[in-house]
């Protein structure tokens, strides 16, 4: 892999791995086209991008010939560039992250491409796959299924030795996931969170990177740049204060009747992400109707608070998957009113039959627009569900109002 950001590769760069005779390595490779439509072109393509994957990641350089030994084969050494001809990168580009979407599962999630001007040459393409923490990855192309790795002379296919050790490593990562929020989830119920959040029942969201679940630290140097405080926002949209805690950074809102705490953002050093509300769940106790939450208001918050993570993750450098989850505390009893907002009576009310509600974490899509569904509707769906209903009314009727803020149509 070239050391350099893929958006700072220059036609220097490229230049210099032919004049220092820069050869083929486990996250190097180079080609001298892209892939083309067929099949078989397809199947190799897809199997170069699971064995990065599948290690560490790497590059992927088109429109460079490699050397070739006596008997005509590649010896991985670059021996000259002779580019791509007039290609449209940014179609080129799509193309390949097309089939990488639809020929590997899981999902590939660090892809990244780049074309690069050589002049008097014409275009190469870099092709980056970042380091995954779900492998292993599978091509499923055309109902194929295979593992792939590399080593110094290029991919080879995983053997069931490999690949049982592949799954196992994923297993621990999704162990690590659960004792991590479980962790939180306890802090919270001993009243020993970020913020003494006000009334009984609690929501949590949890954004956690599977690079904090490994250990390896995604901020960088601490604190982070001054924009990231900028741009903190708990649930409640406005910021009341903030300031920085053993744990990472701290933002908060403030009750100005009461002074009771009602929602924080806690950034943690390791990339994680908790944002706390003790104002949406509670907020039928003010309104003379006890118990029961307003369901709209509630989605509101989670979408806006989802828009604020993903600024924050940006922000960050934070690197994918990132696994997002939702917890409610202390809703033994509680409903959901279909009405969202007006607190109007329901034929039927159905309630919390449990005192937590846990929903599974799921790997988010931050390239989506709001209001998010593809990472949002699964969890809030499964938030209606645990309250008796079979979806929820408001999130799958999405838009924006004449402000452009969000707002649910039905």
């Amino acid at each position: 892999m070239l050391p350099v950001d893929i958006e700072g590769v220059t036609a220097e760069h490229i230049t210099a791995l032919v004049n220092e005779n820069i050869s083929e390595r486990r996250t190097l490779e180079y080609k001298e086209r892209l892939p083309g439509g067929s099949d078989d072109e397809k199947k190799e393509f897809l199997a170069d991008v699971c064995s990065l994957a599948n290690l560490t990641g790497g590059d992927v350089i088109y429109g460079i010939r490699d050397e070739r030994d006596t008997n005509g084969r590649p010896t991985g050494v670059p021996e000259s560039i002779i580019g791509l001809g007039n290609i449209n990168t940014s179609v080129e580009s799509e193309r390949l992250e097309s089939m990488i979407r639809d020929g590997i599962k899981p999902r590939v999630p660090n892809v990244r491409t780049r074309g690069v001007d050589i002049p008097g040459v014409g275009s190469v393409l870099i092709l980056r796959i970042g380091r995954s923490w779900i492998k292993p990855h599978m091509v499923t192309y055309k109902g194929t299924s295979r593992f792939y790795s590399r080593h110094s002379t290029g991919k080879y296919q995983l053997d069931v030795q490999e690949i049982g050790r592949a799954f196992a490593e994923q297993r621990s990562l999704g162990e690590q996931l659960r004792d991590w929020r479980a962790g939180r989830i306890a802090n919270i119920l001993a009243d020993d969170a970020s913020i003494p959040l006000r009334g009984p029942a609690k929501l949590l969201m949890h954004f956690v990177p599977a690079t904090a679940l490994i250990g390896q630290q995604s901020i960088g140097l601490w604190p982070p740049n001054n924009n990231l405080s900028a741009i903190l926002r708990p649930m409640g949209q406005w910021r009341e204060s903030f300031r920085y805690n053993v744990d990472g950074m701290l933002a908060w809102n403030i009750d100005g009747r009461n002074h009771d705490y009602t929602s924080y953002v806690q950034v943690f050093r390791n990339g994680s992400l908790e944002y706390g509300d003790g104002y949406i769940l509670n907020v039928g106790e003010q309104r003379g109707r006890s118990g029961e939450i307003p369901s709209k208001v509630f989605e509101e918050r989670l979408v806006s608070a989802f828009g604020n993570a993903i600024l924050v993750l940006n922000e960050m450098g934070t690197e994918d998957p990132i696994y997002l989850s939702c917890t409610l505390s202390g809703v033994t009893g509680y409903t959901l009113s279909r009405d969202g907002i007006a607190f109007y009576h329901d034929d039927v009310k159905h309630r919390f039959d449990r005192n937590i509600i846990q929903t599974s974490a799921l790997e988010i899509d931050r390239k989506e627009a709001i209001p998010y569904r593809n990472s949002l509707l699964p969890l809030v769906n499964a938030i209606w569900q645990a309250n008796g209903y079979e979806e929820t009314p408001w999130l799958k009727n999405w838009g924006l109002d004449a402000n452009r803020r969000p707002v649910s149509r039905e």
